[in-house]
């Protein structure tokens, strides 16, 4: 079988259908100038200059399928909120499906605040803060079951399902049997993109994780390349489940498949990282779309490898356009 062109690969990759379903996040920036130290404590100064609202959490895996072409569908709660409605309107102006995003009037919009400074002479932007304003109350019984109705005949609508679960309120049990359940009966493939402990979503197909999440989810640390192929064929076993790609930020990422050895990727691009936020988004959102697509694990995985290395070079939750996939594999491949 002729491998495809990466060309041919992202147009495959845009006529694919995905649901994500998870925790529904807002990131705020808020751009400052440093002017000097306060007289009440040794901090310094900042003065406002701008704001930026962007989607994060679930909606920045949204974000990256919809930027490759791919019709998607998001599934969760939000707050009826002012942000929540900037929210909702900005994932439709990039025309993504928001008829299963459901308001509920006694909870806030989460919210993760980034302040930035730079100063006169220093044009570049420093994050100097995070602020969470995280809902961590779980999600109304009543709001529950109208996702799961949802679910039920969402997922056999779609090519894929995506869970991007924050461990904020989204992704309880409940839901998890649900989406594996409907998926299952649809033939769907499920791929996890989890902060938590990954045996919550046993036999879904594709799982992104980062070391740090891997190393919760056995209990021990991975100090060497032994001990991370050992674990990375240890949760194959364990998830029963076909991909484990386990991210690994500058020192790229590292591919296990049942019955193949282990496939590690270089970092792509340079080494100038701006900020890694959301990162991992863009790799589950590339890896499901390009298995979707056809291109064997490997190469769906230097697909989003491609995308990853794009992304870490823009301020915030950001998305990787084809050009930009392109212009990074052609570097890799020296052409």
């Amino acid at each position: 079988m002729t491998t495809p062109s990466w060309q041919d690969a992202l147009a495959q990759c845009a006529r694919q259908r995905v649901l994500v379903i998870g925790d529904m996040v807002a990131d705020e920036h808020i751009f400052t100038r440093a002017s000097g130290v306060s007289r009440e404590a040794p901090l310094p100064v900042l003065h406002y200059v701008d704001r930026k609202l962007v989607p994060g959490g679930a909606t920045n895996v949204a974000r990256n399928a919809r930027a490759l072409g791919a019709e998607v569908w998001v599934t969760g709660v939000i707050g009826n909120d002012p942000i929540g409605h900037d929210l909702r309107q900005m994932l439709e102006e990039d025309g993504i499906h928001c008829s299963d995003l459901l308001a509920d009037n006694g909870r806030a919009t989460s919210t993760k605040t980034r302040i930035w400074a730079g100063g006169d002479q220093q044009p570049v932007q420093q994050q100097v803060c995070r602020l969470d304003r995280v809902e961590r109350e779980p999600v109304a019984a009543e709001l529950c079951r109208q996702v799961a109705t949802g679910l039920e005949s969402r997922i056999p609508q779609v090519d894929a399902v995506v869970v991007a679960d924050y461990e904020i309120s989204m992704i309880d049990d409940a839901i998890i049997e649900t989406v594996l359940q409907h998926a299952r009966a649809a033939d769907r493939p499920v791929t996890v993109d989890s902060h938590g402990n990954l045996t919550r979503f046993p036999a879904a197909n594709t799982f992104t994780p980062n070391q740090p999440e891997v190393e919760f989810t056995l209990g021990r640390t991975l100090e060497t390349r032994e001990e991370l192929e050992e674990a990375g064929t240890s949760l194959l076993e364990m998830l029963q489940t076909q991909v484990v790609l386990i991210t690994r930020g500058s020192e790229g990422m590292s591919l296990f498949t049942a019955g193949a050895t282990p496939y590690h990727i270089a970092a792509l691009g340079d080494d100038r990282i701006t900020d890694p936020t959301g990162a991992g988004d863009t790799v589950s959102a590339v890896l499901t779309l390009a298995l979707l697509a056809g291109l064997p694990p490997p190469r769906g995985a230097m697909l989003a490898a491609a995308a990853a290395s794009v992304v870490v070079r823009k301020l915030g939750a950001a998305v990787a356009s084809p050009d930009e996939i392109l212009a990074v594999l052609a570097s890799a491949e020296g052409t």
